[in-house]
């Protein structure tokens, strides 16, 4: 799927895409709110958790952002 298709997507459509279709990486904090790195065919894709809520608020193609907050949270177990 092309990030333009995705874009296009409501976030329930696109929650599935990612859990269907995605690799978790890892996972990086941001206050109260769980920030998910998955790999959807060959692009990053951040998913934005509220765990007070349990919603999912956002869900967005990575673009132009760095990957470095996940960083620290990857193991070896990840980079298959």
């Amino acid at each position: 799927m092309k990030p333009a298709e995705f874009e296009n997507l409501t976030i329930d459509e696109k929650t599935r895409v990612v859990l269907n279709k995605g690799v978790y990486i890892s996972k990086s904090e941001f206050f109260q709110l769980e920030i998910s790195l998955y790999r959807v065919d060959d692009e990053f894709v951040e998913l934005w958790y509220e765990p007070i809520t349990g919603r999912i608020f956002k869900i967005d193609y990575l673009k132009d952002k760095k990957i470095n907050p996940y960083l620290k949270h990857l193991g070896t177990n990840n980079l298959n």
